[in-house]
């Protein structure tokens, strides 16, 4: 018994959670009072465009949740140059701890008409965001998929120091490695839970424990033990145990790593 009620009092944070959509609009509150009964203390919100970033810091109002403000690559068509401008009178005027989600999504880009176009269109909004973040010295939340190299490559070219995580890390060792040497977290989520990602799995074991931050990027990314709905910022505590019983780790310190790493990333954040 007193071993249950040490685990019930362990602490998490989700990293990366999409708490505003529209998918928890009519169970919000009963999702984050289940989250909090098996010990979830916080989450980060990241921006996905101008008008729904523009929202997060009334909608984070007198919450533990934080937030951060960007241009994702899945919202090229909404996103316009004058953009930049306005996102960094956002971050200048408000308090998002990072600028995110941002990032290169070769993956999506080859999905378009004309693939070049589409890389040559993210390839511009990641680098006049990173420069953003560079100046008004916060972290980054990246989204990369397919583009590892090209996005720590052109970072470590420009010098970058404000470090950040890289949501649903799904590179190679390697890859990690060098987002480490850039001061940069890896998230890990739903992916792990599925018996055919052992690469993943055989990444997480290879690299750091610190080298983790545990996301539920809620409502998608649903792990393979929720069979239907949406997915929800509760799985992050799960996803705590899963981490320690593949790493070989207890738990506890898994939790403790978590919270280490978060306030070594957003040292002004309260979680």
């Amino acid at each position: 018994m007193a071993a249950n009620n040490a685990l019930a009092r362990l602490k998490w944070v989700d990293s990366h959670c999409h708490f505003d959509f529209d998918a928890f609009r009519l169970h919000r509150s009963q999702h984050w009072q289940l989250a909090q009964s098996l010990g979830l203390s916080g989450l980060i919100i990241p921006g996905i465009h101008l008008h729904q970033s523009a929202q997060l810091p009334a909608f984070c109002a007198a919450t533990a949740w934080h937030y951060a403000q960007g241009l994702h690559p899945y919202f090229l068509a909404q996103h316009q140059s004058a953009d930049i401008a306005r996102l960094a009178e956002l971050l200048q005027r408000d308090k998002a701890i990072a600028v995110g989600e941002i990032g290169l999504d070769w993956t999506l880009a080859r999905q378009t008409a004309d693939e070049h176009a589409a890389r040559q269109q993210q390839w511009w909004y990641f680098t006049e965001q990173a420069t953003l973040a560079e100046q008004q010295k916060l972290p980054l939340i990246l989204h990369i998929r397919g583009a590892h190299d090209e996005a720590a490559s052109w970072l470590r070219r420009q010098r970058f120091s404000q470090g950040g995580i890289v949501h649903a890390f799904s590179g190679s060792v390697q890859q990690g490695q060098r987002w480490l040497e850039l001061g940069f977290k890896l998230g890990i989520g739903g992916a792990m839970t599925f018996p055919r990602a052992q690469k993943l799995r055989r990444t997480l074991q290879q690299l750091p424990l610190h080298s983790w931050l545990l996301e539920s990027d809620a409502p998608d990314m649903r792990p393979s033990f929720f069979n239907a709905g949406i997915n929800s910022p509760v799985a992050v505590p799960l996803y705590g145990h899963i981490l320690a019983a593949l790493t070989g780790t207890e738990v506890e310190e898994v939790a403790a790593a978590n919270l280490r790493s978060l306030t070594q990333i957003f040292p002004t954040a309260v979680f």
